[in-house]
């Protein structure tokens, strides 16, 4: 390390050491040398783009600060205001009106009474407000504090996710806001506890365009303060009705549930290819024929080279069935080729990519992702796929984690709670989504080119999503639509070495850089979603 490196590294070590950690090795080393290395290497998260990086000592763009009640807790607030490496231009209590009105200020750091901002806080938050001047709304990590100064518990989040949002309040406990949009907008914020997040979503837009988040803990939450309830599905109603007219919002058993209609009922087309393995596809086709309850659907199976009287038996008899067509392709295996062969041949409304060894278990699955991959500005649409032991397989891919990409919540229960949120708390907006189960609407599947027969087994679900965010369709994961995957079982975890090669020329600086959709304060050798280790670069 140059000496020019050094001394900044050693005056952010020491910014962080004035809390004492609990007893956890993995904690203690992350607060000793891994957030005082990505404190190093500020970064700027915005939806879908790879992360913005600036050098730490750039000048950041002055903040006010608005402190939110008006008891004891908030000399605790100005007390870690008080230490930070950046002064505010003013600290103002009141309502957020005044606050507002008061201000000249063209950014307005929102704090609760109690919360302790970090020393970096309004340096790291300043500099993010310089570096994206487009936007109305910015949002960081957090923390708890004990009453003895331990920091535990991080909460950390991904960079703008429209849809997460709209399932789950995941905004957090500081919000940058624009003084003159929020103040446009408060006179319309409900008279809920929730307001914070009502606030973020209106600033944040329909497509988070105006949001950027910094993946630093940067907030610093009292362990007494309990959460509120969350924003109420009339309230997220209220502000999706601008957006999006014919959307209604429920309560969902651990997230909210945003249903939006469907034109008419458009044709699904599931494709599975195969190979031998007939108990695996007459179970995978029984369950996906029998407990399906949408009307409109066929399945295309695509034999790639069976060569088993089992096999053949069964097929002669799935040909009978008036859902069912069969279609032999023996070329050598190639999972893109496969499969863009079979999507040629269809006149489906919807595709949805099926591996043969899952098994179908909720009967509205196809009506869950299809209310999603109908939306223009959606591509792919994945469900939870779990083992079948119940533990989750896939709930979004991560790019840069393992090297390449990886599954994040993967292993856990669903409902495990981590650093960052559980794997059934809502939508979550992903770069990419697994092809083992993927809808997407045939016209932007044909209009992107399909799959890239360059991969031959992996990688080209990840490619593909990519391409449709490109062309302005994201990718989502719906964890309440469930798939059952047994992975891997027909042709083990070989992955061809060209694929690797490919993946490096598609993934880009998502691979390298980061993954605006995860974040860098976790681990990216690990699918736990547990923090990062000492050792990765930042």
């Amino acid at each position: 390390m140059s000496a020019t490196l050094a001394a900044p590294r050693m005056r952010l070590g020491a910014l962080f050491q004035g809390r004492r950690a609990p007893a956890s090795d993995a904690w203690t080393e992350f607060l000793a040398a891994v957030e005082p290395a990505l404190a190093h290497a500020p970064r700027l998260h915005r939806f879908a783009l790879p992360p913005v990086l600036w050098e730490p000592d750039r000048e950041p763009v002055p903040l006010a600060v608005w402190i939110e009640g008006d008891g004891e807790a908030t000399e605790r607030s100005r007390a870690a205001l008080a230490g930070g490496t950046r002064a505010p231009t003013a600290v103002l209590g009141g309502t957020l009106r005044a606050a507002l009105a008061d201000t000249r200020s063209d950014w307005l750091l929102l704090v609760r009474d109690g919360d302790e901002p970090a020393p970096l806080a309004l340096e790291r938050l300043g500099q993010a407000a310089a570096e994206a001047d487009d936007v109305d709304l910015i949002t960081c990590d957090a923390d708890e504090v004990s009453a003895d100064g331990a920091r535990h518990s991080p909460r950390v989040r991904p960079g703008p996710s429209p849809d997460r949002w709209l399932s789950c309040d995941d905004s957090g406990p500081l919000l940058v806001v624009r003084r003159e949009r929020a103040a446009a907008v408060a006179n319309e914020l409900a008279n809920s506890t929730a307001w914070r997040h009502e606030l973020a979503l209106m600033l944040a837009g329909p497509a988070g365009e105006r949001h950027a988040h910094v993946p630093l803990l940067l907030c610093h939450t009292p362990t007494a303060r309990r959460p509120g309830p969350p924003l109420e599905p009339e309230h997220v109603e209220r502000v999706l009705r601008g957006w999006e007219p014919g959307a209604k919002v429920e309560p969902g058993e651990t997230a909210r549930v945003v249903r939006r209609p469907v034109s008419g009922e458009p044709s699904v087309e599931v494709i599975m290819c195969f190979r031998d393995g007939p108990s695996l596809l007459a179970r995978s086709v029984a369950s996906l024929i029998v407990r399906t309850d949408y009307e409109r659907l066929s399945v295309t199976l695509v034999d790639n080279g069976s060569e088993q009287a089992e096999t053949a038996e069964l097929i002669n008899g799935l040909s009978h069935h008036p859902r069912i067509t069969v279609r032999r392709d023996d070329r050598p295996f190639n999972f893109a080729a496969l499969n863009n062969g079979a999507a040629r041949n269809s006149s489906a409304d919807f595709l949805v990519f099926l591996n043969n060894d899952t098994e179908v278990t909720d009967p509205s699955w196809i009506t869950t992702l299809l209310e999603e991959a109908a939306r223009p500005e959606v591509g792919a649409v994945a469900p939870m796929l779990t083992y079948p032991d119940g533990a989750v397989q896939h709930v979004g891919a991560a790019l840069g984690l393992h090297g390449y990409a990886g599954h994040p919540f993967a292993g856990l229960s669903p409902s495990t709670h981590t650093p960052f949120g559980r794997a059934d708390g809502g939508t979550r907006n992903w770069l990419a989504v697994t092809a083992a189960c993927t809808m997407v609407e045939r016209a932007k599947f044909e209009a992107v080119g399909g799959f890239d027969e360059s991969f031959v087994v992996g990688g080209n679900d990840v490619d593909l999503c990519l391409r449709l965010t490109g062309a302005g369709h994201r990718s989502l994961c719906v964890p309440r639509a469930i798939v059952v995957h047994d992975e891997s079982r027909t042709r083990g975890s070989h992955v061809d070495p060209g694929d690797f090669a490919a993946s490096e020329r598609s993934y880009g600086l998502f691979r390298t850089v980061g993954d605006p959709f995860y974040n860098p304060n976790l681990s990216l050798t690990a699918t736990d979603c547990s923090m990062r280790r000492p050792g990765g670069a930042p």
